[in-house]
């Protein structure tokens, strides 16, 4: 998915000058204000203040340059005035024009300035205000272990200082992290955190931030109603407010949204607004991000010199500002631009700079040192709150015993003291014994408990990197949108990775492969023979040039059969596949297609037509196997395609625990088939969640529909 994420480096930039007015002539009057102020004022500390405060309202107005003018007018004079305050301020303001200027090792320079004058008089606040900004500056260069160390430094001096508006702005610096780490579900819990302490505040310019955040983490769920929504939400409030960077923003996070959703004038209206803004303010990040954008959405509308000029651009200025986000967005979008032209040289040239730079920021040990880092945090501060709530029980304790022991005196006497001491003491020793005892037990069975513990982890943290490498493989969303932009695929792996795949490959403009394949197993053992069967099936098509479906089987099956050496004899490897193969050609309306036990479904007024596939697995040693049959068919205007594994019909469920069998399978295909594509793949996942219920998945899913 692309590209909500590209501006989020900018809706997560903080600043100690937030400057909130009624739009932007408001905000250009208050400067007119601030400077006929100026006027009137003593070469004092109140002059710096009403400079940093004129440097702030034209960086909201996006006007860079008068922005720096006043902020180091501003340092210059507290620098006179020995004014630590303002001098940190000032370097402050300096750091975040350099920020907006993409100058990022700038902007960490008058950071760290500003960071070490809080720190040397004591102002713990904007020592947090700095904390924040060197995280957001990391995050804009892809080092998201250090974005969150200082963002959690400024999250735990706001806690301590109840500083609401940092702890929320925290809150959202930490949820982009997890955001560009891909943890869907923790960036939403740390933007809806920010929100409601925005909304309890009234933060007015912090709710739009948020708002747009949660917008981009929705898109990239590809809820787009639900992005939208909170867009143009996060858009009404910045034009209220007058801020140009952020108007730039909700106008570059709704035109991604309109681009998702194929309506490609109004992505391309919003974009062009958007640039606009980046141009004026000078913002080199903003625009690479405008330019990736407008030219893959005029890859998608197939001006594909045009598009090839702005990714270019988008990639010269990623590389000038060192983004390391923003390049791996570039050559992806490159990969699809050359893959669409023909080019597979220049395509295969960028995927693999995609793959490195993409491998370089999502490591594996980053991710996990990142979510180290944010466990330790709140355990320390769980731990602190636990402890300061002992101390007071504890007192209380001793405050009562004191009460307790006086009265008893006072009643009893000291022989029944001396009495009820001995028993006391017994059954101290007995108590304390016992708890000995128990201790140590408790303590084999919490090592043991570790010990497996530790073992799942490894397994699982193993399996989850085969996971990434085995989706690294599939064909990308984009790139099958732009072949078949009215299809869909459902793909629902049992395990964390799967022995069912899909594969697609585009011979020209106008003529696709596309297969749906079922290896034996699941799990590991089937992502294995997946991984394997994928590579044998793109070495058939791309080096053995072989086209036709049954041909391409055929070859297929031979191949596997040779790598793992199977032979008729009893004992041997039986491991294969099960597949359907279509070859569409769109021009022709002519479809081609082969298959192994998996068959063909097309759907042509109403009327469901099933085309079989021959009785055996590709991959299968036997001396009785018969070649595969090769089916034409011609299309027509409306005509749905289904090729699919058995996951679906074999699934059981439903208040028998039984199977969902392939007539109902059909009937569902036939009820749905002229929906648009999307609710189709709804429809289907929904069904099958409601049929399964509480029940276990048996097995990997997969079903790939096309409307011609």
């Amino acid at each position: 998915m692309k590209k909500f994420r590209n501006y989020l480096l900018f809706l997560v930039v903080f600043s100690a000058l937030s400057v909130i007015v009624n739009g932007l002539q408001a905000q250009e009057h208050k400067a007119d204000s601030l400077i006929a102020l100026l006027k009137t004022l003593k070469r004092d500390t109140s002059e710096v203040n009403a400079l940093t405060s004129l440097a702030a309202t034209y960086m909201n107005m996006a006007n860079y340059d008068q922005a720096l003018l006043y902020s180091k007018q501003a340092l210059e004079q507290a620098e006179k005035l020995n004014y630590k305050k303002g001098i940190g301020k000032a370097y402050n303001g300096i750091g975040l024009f350099y920020f907006y200027q993409a100058n990022y090792e700038k902007a960490l320079e008058y950071y760290q300035q500003s960071l070490m004058i809080w720190n040397k008089i004591g102002d713990k606040k904007g020592a947090a205000i700095a904390y924040n900004n060197i995280g957001g500056t990391y995050l804009s260069q892809g080092d998201y272990e250090k974005a969150l160390q200082n963002c959690l430094k400024a999250l735990k001096i706001n806690d301590e200082t109840g500083n609401k508006e940092g702890i929320a702005k925290g809150y959202n610096t930490i949820g982009a992290i997890y955001y560009y780490q891909g943890n869907y579900a923790e960036t939403l819990n740390n933007f809806f955190k920010a929100l409601n302490i925005q909304e309890k505040i009234g933060d007015i310019e912090g709710k739009a931030q948020s708002y747009d955040n949660i917008g981009s983490v929705y898109g990239m769920q590809n809820n787009y109603a639900k992005a939208l929504e909170f867009q143009l939400k996060a858009l009404k409030i910045n034009e209220e407010i007058g801020n140009k960077n952020s108007i730039a923003d909700s106008y570059s996070n709704i035109g991604v949204s309109y681009e998702k959703q194929l309506n490609y004038p109004q992505a391309l209206e919003n974009h062009f607004k958007a640039l606009k803004i980046r141009k004026e303010a000078g913002e080199k990040a903003g625009i690479a991000a405008c330019y990736d954008n407008i030219g893959s959405i005029y890859m998608y509308q197939n001006k594909l010199d045009l598009a090839a000029d702005y990714l270019n651009q988008s990639l010269i200025l990623s590389k000038e500002i060192g983004s390391k986000e923003a390049m791996k967005e570039n050559y992806i979008s490159l990969t699809n631009l050359y893959d669409k032209k023909g080019d597979y040289k220049q395509a295969y040239i960028y995927h693999k700079l995609y793959a490195d730079i993409k491998d370089t920021l999502l490591n594996e040990q980053s991710g996990k040192q990142i979510a180290e880092m944010n466990t330790k945090y709140h355990s320390e501060k769980k731990d602190k709150e636990l402890i300061q709530k002992d101390a007071e029980i504890s007192q209380h304790q001793i405050e009562t015993e004191k009460k307790n022991f006086q009265r008893n005196a006072f009643i009893i006497g000291f022989i029944l003291v001396l009495m009820l001491a001995f028993y006391i003491y017994r059954g101290y020793r007995q108590k304390q014994l016992a708890n000995n005892s128990l201790e140590e037990k408790n303590t084999l069975i919490e090592n043991q408990k570790q010990l497996v513990e530790d073992k799942n982890k490894k397994i699982t943290d193993s399996i989850s990197y085969a996971k990434r490498i085995q989706q690294a493989i599939l064909p990308s969303e984009e790139l099958l949108k732009s072949a078949l932009p009215n299809s869909f695929i459902f793909f629902k792996p049992k395990d964390i990775v799967s022995g069912d795949f899909y594969w697609f490959h585009s011979l020209n403009e106008n003529e696709v492969l596309i297969a749906a394949a079922d290896c034996t197993g699941h799990g590991v053992p089937g992502a294995l023979m997946s991984m394997m069967a994928y590579n044998l099936l793109e070495q058939v098509v791309k080096e053995h040039h072989i086209y036709e479906p049954a041909i391409i089987l055929n070859e297929l099956s031979r191949l596997i059969i040779e790598s793992l050496k199977q032979t008729d004899q009893p004992g041997a490897v039986k491991d294969g596949m099960d597949i359907a193969l279509c070859k569409i050609n769109f021009e022709k309306r002519e479809l081609e297609y082969a298959g192994a036990h998996n068959p063909l479904y097309l759907i042509r007024n109403d009327i469901l037509t099933e085309t079989k596939a021959n009785s055996r697995s590709v991959g299968i040693s036997t001396s009785k196997a018969t070649h595969f049959l090769n089916h034409k068919i011609k299309l027509e205007q409306g005509d749905c395609l289904y090729i699919f594994s058995d996951g679906y019909a074999d699934q059981k469920g439903g208040p028998k625990n039984e199977k969902f069998f392939y007539q109902p399978f059909r009937n569902l295909l036939t009820e749905i088939h002229q929906s648009d594509v999307k609710d189709q793949q709804n429809v289907l996942g929904k069904t099958l969640s409601e049929w399964i219920g509480d029940k276990e998945q048996i097995d990997d899913v997969l079903v790939i529909g096309i409307k011609c």
